[in-house]
């Protein structure tokens, strides 16, 4: 009785713990005519071919999102620049921002933490 109840215990704990974990990498969702508030933020968007870009956000326009690429996976092929990622093809990016860790006594600056979230874009 006592070892099937501690399993149970086992199992319930895990559960629990794991819930909030699993819910916390679920994309969050953003319409088309709601991107104008990530104007300015940097951002990382996989491209249909396989590559990758990252670099600011620009402008939203009705057909395509435009992003100034600071890096790109193939810079030959997406060099730095102005790029306009067609709205057909943009499915998801992921937003980066950087937040203050802890200020420790005594240090001259806090460490900074760079913290990702993944958008999906809905119709």
């Amino acid at each position: 009785m006592f070892r099937a109840l501690s399993s149970l215990v086992a199992v319930l704990s895990l559960l629990l713990f794991l819930a909030p974990a699993a819910s916390a990498f679920e994309p969050q969702r953003i319409a088309w005519n709601e991107l104008n508030q990530l104007i300015g933020k940097n951002v990382s968007i996989p491209l249909y071919d396989g590559c990758a870009v990252s670099g600011k956000i620009t402008a939203v326009e009705p057909d395509a999102l435009v992003i100034q690429v600071s890096m790109s996976s193939h810079p030959k092929d997406y060099p730095k620049g102005s790029l306009r990622v067609p709205r057909a093809t943009l499915h998801v990016l992921d937003l980066h921002t950087e937040g203050l860790r802890h200020r420790v006594t005594g240090t001259v600056r806090p460490p900074t933490v760079r913290r990702t979230t993944t958008i999906q874009i809905v119709p």
